[in-house]
């Protein structure tokens, strides 16, 4: 529906209700966050004709208006945020409410994420001798630019450590090969299924080796 709207011409997909939110997040990963889409209540191959007909018949004047009147384009030249800031009672606190707010925002998978702050990033990237303006690739599915610097934000939010960033942009650089669509049927199925890193030879081994204890971090934690 993105690409017909790219050529100009009105798209608006029909989309049933479970999967309302994966029509969200990728119209926002393909770049038109603000694409209209028209829910319904059935997964249609689970229908036969009939079914499929009044699943569709009221939502039929929606789709038509959707079609012909003009969307409000009151979202037009947002600017991307380049720095978030997250206060609570102590540091603690504050992380929660930032793991919070990307949560809502689809940044996370369940995970603790960690801040990426601009000291953390600085330390993932003396672990490449690449620049931060470096291209990696376009990242599938949602195409953007991989820079060795957005994947160091990724990396410090996911809590790697700068010896981690060779293995890392290089299997940044292995998603877009995965398939002949470049991993997209992969990584925007619905199924159950998700791409594994193996990581071994003398890398590996090494990693290993120098993979810090939390008492040699100066840790606390019992």
């Amino acid at each position: 529906m993105i690409e017909i709207e790219k050529m100009g011409r009105p798209a608006v997909p029909v989309i049933s209700g479970r999967f309302e939110g994966d029509a969200a997040a990728s119209s926002r990963a393909f770049g038109m966050p603000d694409l209209r889409f028209v829910v319904v209540p059935r997964i249609y191959r689970n229908l036969n004709p009939e079914e499929s007909i009044r699943n569709t018949e009221p939502a039929f004047d929606e789709l038509v208006s959707m079609l012909t009147v003009e969307a409000d384009s009151a979202t037009d030249g947002q600017q991307i945020e380049k720095e978030h800031r997250f206060e609570g009672e102590d540091r603690f606190d504050a992380v929660l409410r930032m793991n919070e707010d990307y949560l809502r925002r689809d940044w996370g998978d369940g995970f603790l994420l960690m801040p990426a702050t601009r000291s953390a990033v600085d330390e993932l990237l003396s672990g490449t001798n690449l620049p931060p303006d470096h291209v990696v690739c376009d990242m599938p599915p949602g195409f953007g630019i991989a820079t060795v610097e957005k994947i160091a934000i990724n990396a410090a939010a996911a809590g790697a450590k700068p010896e981690h960033m060779p293995v890392i942009i290089a299997a940044v650089q292995a998603l877009p090969k995965m398939t002949a669509d470049g991993g997209n049927s992969l990584l925007m199925s619905t199924s159950p299924q998700a791409p594994l890193l193996i990581v071994n030879g003398p890398i590996a081994k090494e990693l290993t080796s120098t993979q810090a204890r939390p008492w040699d971090r100066g840790s606390t934690t019992g």
